[in-house]
């Protein structure tokens, strides 16, 4: 038996599988558990792997693609002078108080050591308390961003992505930037990773993995 997660993390609801799953081991010769979206979760904001980098490629990529840029790579796109003519992506995930909230601080590092300045990480919790949303539109106008696009850091872009990012209530993601008064647009894509292609071949990759 072989089990492949389509959770981001190895949170609480990854832990919530690997209890359910140990309870029918003794029904099969072999029970592997392949590994969430983001790997393994490291030790500190530090610690990134091959698994975030590919994520943080791909993501970026796909959000710079959508949000009618040229399509190049993501990289060098960003690495230009005009920092995409002064627009910062906000990429939202869940948040959570388990002790895997780590790699969301490790994602915004993997942003950082690819040169992905422009790139923020949010969570819809606020934990990590740097990924609140009053936390992340500090941190966007101190940067000097006067344009901001919204995308969910999540697999499937559901109720969070529709109504935590992008709703019309005064505490949607996208009310409280445009409330703040500091950004000449906001902009949201509500597409979730598991749409993008460069994405769904991590989770193939590690199905493969653990059938060896």
């Amino acid at each position: 038996l072989v089990v492949q997660p389509t959770h981001l993390m190895r949170g609480a609801e990854y832990d919530e599988l690997v209890e359910a799953v140990e309870n029918y081991k003794d029904k099969f010769e072999t029970v592997k558990i392949a590994e969430p979206l983001l790997g393994e979760v490291g030790a500190d904001a530090d610690a990134v792997n091959s698994d975030k980098e590919a994520v943080a490629k791909a993501l970026t990529a796909e959000a710079v693609k959508d949000a009618g840029y040229d399509s190049l790579d993501a990289a060098f796109l960003l690495n230009r002078s005009s920092d995409l003519d002064g627009t910062a992506f906000v990429f939202m995930g869940h948040g959570t108080s388990h002790t895997a909230k780590v790699s969301y601080s490790q994602m915004q590092t993997q942003m950082k050591d690819l040169g992905y300045d422009n790139v923020f990480i949010g969570t819809v919790e606020g934990e990590p308390e740097e990924t609140s949303c009053e936390s992340v539109i500090d941190a966007v106008e101190k940067a000097g961003y006067k344009k901001v696009v919204l995308r969910p850091l999540m697999v499937v872009a559901g109720d969070h992505a529709n109504n935590d990012m992008a709703g019309d209530d005064d505490d949607s993601w996208l009310s409280m930037f445009k409330a703040s008064g500091k950004f000449d647009s906001v902009d949201t894509q509500i597409t979730g990773l598991g749409e993008i292609k460069d994405i769904q071949q991590i989770y193939v990759d590690h199905t493969a993995e653990a059938m060896k």
